[in-house]
């Protein structure tokens, strides 16, 4: 496990989302600027095999487009503007630029983009600047497979979700959605040295109460709701002195 998720992590979901274009060089670099202590991005193949960055298997929402990511090669995604503004980046582009800066939460959306996602963080030698997650067992198992050496995380949205039947993933972290935390759950996670990383997480009044759960971080669409939460942990502080 890396040196950075020793702290409490405020992860900026898809970037700072909330007020750019998610998935985008520019949300991801408002994250950067409004103090975010991560960053998380989503990845899909392009017909041709390169990671992109980008939720959803359709670009409809997005983009008003009716196509396939994996039908589209490189060069038709390049043409693609994000809400009508803003490029859809690779990964390549997107680690070279903020890993060096800024720890990663690697979300793979396509099971079949597992290992040339890890290839690819391998080769650019930031495999200690992400945690690589997933809702996807098998994605997380072949990352393994590539390099022990990785950290990963699984991605839960449902209650009932036993720590236990996680262990044999060797997993790093657990994503659950912030409605599914319990403070059980996270002792639990704890006691078997896993972080717990709740989604998503827009208000200060949420973040607090999932902070008191003993939660290891938030991804949330707004990464400045960290000056707030931290403003008001000193007021609390202070107040039962």
């Amino acid at each position: 496990m890396w040196s950075w998720m020793s702290r409490f992590l405020f992860i900026a979901h898809r970037g700072a989302s909330a007020y750019e274009p998610e998935n985008t060089i520019k949300a991801f670099e408002r994250a950067v600027e409004l103090g975010a202590d991560a960053i998380e991005l989503d990845v899909r193949l392009t017909k041709d095999g390169v990671p992109i960055i980008i939720h959803d298997e359709s670009l409809d929402r997005v983009a008003g487009i009716n196509a396939k990511v994996a039908d589209l090669s490189l060069n038709d995604i390049r043409k693609v503007r994000v809400f009508g503004s803003e490029p859809i980046p690779t990964l390549e582009e997107v680690l070279a630029s903020f890993a060096p800066r800024i720890p990663i939460f690697i979300e793979i959306k396509d099971v079949r983009a597992s290992k040339p996602v890890a290839e690819l963080v391998q080769r650019l030698g930031f495999v200690d600047r992400v945690l690589i997650i997933s809702f996807y067992q098998e994605a997380l198992k072949t990352v393994k497979e590539i390099s022990k050496d990785f950290a990963i995380g699984l991605i839960v949205n449902r209650r009932g979700v036993s720590i236990r039947e996680c262990i044999h993933l060797n997993i790093d972290a657990i994503l659950p959605r912030y409605d599914v935390v319990t403070p059980r759950f996270v002792q639990e996670a704890h006691a078997h040295n896993i972080k717990v990383y709740a989604w998503t997480i827009n208000d200060p009044t949420t973040a607090l109460r999932m902070i008191g759960f003993g939660i290891d971080g938030i991804a949330t669409d707004r990464p400045d709701i960290k000056r707030s939460i931290e403003k008001q942990q000193t007021l609390l502080k202070y107040a039962k002195k």
